[in-house]
């Protein structure tokens, strides 16, 4: 059984005696950048022992090695014994640091490391927002005259700057349970040509993140397994897994290969040839797959101008126009799928279906609802802040709301349907948080996961909206101004240029902030272009512009 990469952080009580650190500020001392091994990528080389070191001295440079994977990390296992190098597995994860690492003995030979994190990563690549203390506990050992590290944690720490130089974000798929639609993840790996088409592959056998899990489905089998190295030709993989891939889940080699396909697209792989290990005959490609609708919308802003719903730009609509539905009862806001629509006047929720009187769905709807292709409306009552409704044609049921996440104030569903963007606020203080919508057999909502954290955010958060199937972006009041921020999940935020007009609401495509609209207080339509928000000349006054599933 490997080790835990750090033990409970109730031992942060411990007294540090003795603590050293390691500086981030100041000049570097990590040592060269050496660009022989791979032209596109900086390789950083660290420090071997220096002969005399002391147990802080081995400790600290053991940690400062992590910058140098180069050789299966042969220098930070050089800090350790011959046992210890062999069991330690670098691969188990990564903890990002922010401030210095401090080293305190807690006997003769033994020593722990206080660790404050920002993020962890884990041995798939699945990140997570971790801003805690952790506490990594070493054991030493005389070699020949010199301290070596006979126990250290699996894993490597590494500080927030080396973090983004060694890695880099990568978006894996899983599919919604009927298997019709890729739901992206954000994963984290390092640098490596070699072994990133490996490691993916591998990420995606492993299954999906836990807080993703119940809402997700995914092609390969429990126990499959990667065989040998992808062979990559051109934009063709060739991947081999094990025999259970087709003892657990029988027919399904096309569809995993399809999942695969996507996933090593960010490799610039675009087919999968999948194959079975030592079993002629079982083999597939993901060519022959069925479409799967990735979350692309139509990219021109859809708005309500008058009594007119209309997409701006040129070409046809390829949704009715409920214009005259929608001006007549006064609505705000417009979620429009392809079951229908659910509007929003600011107290009423109503369902709006073209040819058809509006059903009010709810009177005391506190935050603007959303909705996804299959006709299930999710949406806050003020007289119920701490759960949800989930509604379709006059059936109901309750999601309660994971507890400790705060006044909702905004959210909008994803439009693969699985994952619920909520923005909250306690206070002063905003939270962003992803939570995924679990499902019956029927596609009935039945309840949310635990919340996914995304990085924090200044000011009082107003609204929020999908900006792509990895990013949402958030419209927050700060002072007298309004920002926006693009967070993206598993990754950093993003400041984007505030617009210097009052603005109400913001809305989403598909394809980042080029796609991102905000909707000012006086009705102009705004765009984000280069580090301006620009009115859009060739429209007026819009009552709303619609966020289209």
């Amino acid at each position: 059984m490997r080790r835990a990469l750090a033990v409970p952080a109730a031992i942060a009580a411990l007294a540090l005696v003795g603590c050293v650190v390691i500086p981030d500020a100041g000049p570097v001392t990590e040592g060269q950048v050496d660009t022989s091994v791979q032209s596109s990528d900086l390789v950083f080389l660290a420090e071997e022992p220096a002969v005399g070191a002391t147990q802080e001295d081995i400790i600290l440079g053991f940690l400062d090695a992590a910058v140098s994977p180069v050789d299966d990390f042969s220098i930070a296992r050089e800090y350790l014994t011959a046992d210890a190098g062999e069991a330690w597995d670098p691969d188990a994860g990564v903890l990002v640091r922010s401030g210095d690492p401090e080293v305190s003995l807690t006997g003769e030979t033994a020593a722990t490391a206080v660790v404050t994190t920002v993020r962890a990563v884990d041995e798939h690549g699945a990140a997570r927002i971790a801003e805690e203390e952790r506490i990594l506990e070493f054991r030493m050992l005389r070699v020949g005259g010199e301290w070596r590290i006979a126990q250290a944690p699996d894993g490597i720490v590494l500080s927030n700057y080396h973090f983004g130089q060694l890695f880099r974000s990568h978006v894996l798929h899983w599919l919604t349970p009927d298997g019709t639609r890729a739901v992206a993840d954000v994963h984290w790996f390092e640098r490596t040509v070699q072994t990133l088409p490996g490691r993916i592959v591998d990420a995606v056998l492993a299954g999906p993140s836990a807080w993703l899990a119940a809402g997700v489905a995914t092609a390969g089998a429990p126990d499959a397994a990667r065989v040998g190295t992808p062979e990559i030709s051109g934009s063709v993989a060739t991947v081999t897994v094990n025999s259970a891939q087709i003892e657990q889940r029988p027919g399904s080699l096309e569809q995993l290969a399809q999942q695969l396909a996507l996933s090593l697209r960010s490799v610039g792989v675009r087919e999968v040839r999948l194959r079975i290990e030592a079993l002629d005959g079982f083999e597939a490609t993901s060519a022959d797959a069925a479409p799967i609708d990735e979350g692309e919308v139509d990219q021109r802003p859809l708005v309500l101008e008058g009594t007119t719903l209309r997409p701006v730009g040129a070409g046809a609509s390829a949704i009715d126009d409920v214009g005259p539905v929608l001006a007549s009862i006064g609505a705000t806001s417009f979620t429009v799928g392809e079951a229908g629509g659910i509007a929003h006047t600011g107290t009423t929720a109503a369902w709006i279906v073209p040819g058809a009187d509006p059903v009010v769905v709810s009177a005391d709807a506190g935050v603007v609802p959303t909705v996804d292709d299959s006709g299930w409306v999710l949406l806050q009552e003020r007289a119920a802040p701490q759960r949800l409704l989930a509604w379709r044609d006059g059936e109901r049921a309750v999601l309660e709301l994971p507890t400790g996440t705060g006044r909702v104030a905004a959210m909008e569903l994803s439009r693969d349907g699985t994952r619920l963007a909520v923005a909250s606020t306690d206070g002063a203080e905003s939270r962003v948080w992803i939570a995924t919508v679990v499902r019956g057999e029927d596609g009935r909502p039945t309840s949310l996961s635990e919340p996914y954290a995304l990085p924090q955010i200044d000011g009082t958060a107003a609204d929020v909206t999908w900006a792509s199937p990895t990013q949402v972006a958030v419209l927050a009041a700060s002072g007298d101004a309004a920002q926006v921020v693009l967070l993206t999940i598993g990754g950093d935020a993003d400041q984007l240029p505030p617009p210097e007009v009052p603005v109400r609401a913001i809305v989403g495509g598909s394809e980042g902030t080029s796609t991102l609209r905000a909707l000012a207080e006086d009705g102009a339509l705004l765009s984000l272009r280069g580090r301006v928000w620009m009115a859009a000349a060739d429209v007026g006054v819009v009552r709303l512009v619609a966020t289209q599933q």
